[in-house]
């Protein structure tokens, strides 16, 4: 390791890159990106809704299950983005609209369940 200060500062500044993005438009990105799962919800209860005897089925569980856990990623990630904009002061008033828009919609997927 060397003494040099500069290589030290070089080091310093390469481990706390990720401190300088800019968390609040990533989050209200994130925020964005979750909302936009509600097209492919509609596209999915449109498919679902067929006349009985139209004989062309199609098991949708997959497409479920892999919209929920992409649901899952996108609101998982927007929420950290917004708690990390929020206490890095990297974008606060588009971290909570992020936040106001994730806690909307997951109001929105959750409730039919309770």
């Amino acid at each position: 390791m060397s003494l040099d200060p500069w290589v030290a500062l070089e080091a310093q500044r390469r481990r706390r890159s990720w401190r300088q993005w800019p968390w609040g438009p990533i989050a209200l990105g994130m925020a964005l990106l979750s909302l936009s799962g509600t097209f492919f919800i509609f596209m999915l209860v449109g498919a679902a809704m067929r006349p009985p005897g139209d004989g062309a089925h199609v098991d949708l569980k997959p497409y479920v299950i892999a919209l929920a856990l992409a649901e899952l990623v996108t609101v998982s990630a927007g929420v950290i983005a917004s708690v990390l904009a929020w206490r890095l002061n990297r974008g606060k008033v588009t971290a909570a609209l992020a936040l106001v828009l994730l806690s909307l919609w997951v109001g929105t997927l959750l409730h039919d369940l309770f």
